[in-house]
């Protein structure tokens, strides 16, 4: 009876940490909405690190959208492979704080490109006790230090009007970061733009 208990527990476990090796397929959004309107990456062009979905839940009825910077030092890469870089030092922070992925779901360079981040079907990780259907887009760049491009104001509006359009965000739903927690994100000089955009001037 001993031997039968041993083998089966025995058996649970390695069919445990077979479970933990298979790579978890991530639930597919549509986001053609995005891709046929900006220039558009998928996630697994920048990354091939694995989501830890266990860590996250589902991001509900999306009824906001909140902007950010990645703050920290002047950033004005345009380079494809200089962005990846700063991506994935951006995932690698916030998976050393137990993040199941990167927090924002998209997230825009210096160039205007548009890059997925965590999917859409997760809630975020961007601000803390605020991130209940609320997405996250950050622009990569320090905006209290620097004015972000052309290009990014540019991809950064068309990105708002299309996920108010997908999601029926209400134009006093789109926030700073500072709105909603003790920050100076997303910078003064990216800010004072989106002020413009909440309030219907652009």
């Amino acid at each position: 009876m001993k031997r039968r208990k041993f083998l089966i527990a025995g058996g649970m476990a390695a069919a445990s940490a077979h479970a933990a090796v298979v790579k978890r397929e991530l639930p597919q959004v549509d986001l053609s909405f995005i891709s046929g309107k900006l220039d558009f990456h998928r996630r697994t062009e920048w990354t091939d690190q694995e989501v830890k979905s266990w860590r996250m839940r589902g991001v509900g009825e999306v009824d906001r959208l909140t902007i950010h910077h990645s703050g920290g030092t002047v950033s004005a890469q345009t380079e494809e492979d200089s962005v990846k870089n700063a991506l994935q030092g951006i995932l690698a922070g916030h998976t050393q704080k137990g993040y199941g992925d990167v927090g924002y779901h998209l997230m825009i360079d210096y160039a205007g490109r548009v890059w997925e981040g965590r999917s859409l079907a997760y809630e975020g990780a961007h601000v803390k006790n605020q991130n209940d259907q609320n997405i996250g887009v950050m622009l990569l760049g320090n905006f209290q230090n620097q004015a972000p491009s052309e290009k990014q104001l540019e991809s950064m509006n068309v990105l708002i009007g299309l996920l108010r359009k997908q999601y029926r965000i209400k134009r006093h739903r789109i926030y700073g970061h500072r709105d909603l927690g003790s920050s100076a994100c997303p910078g003064i000089q990216l800010y004072s733009y989106l002020k413009k955009i909440k309030e219907g001037k652009i």
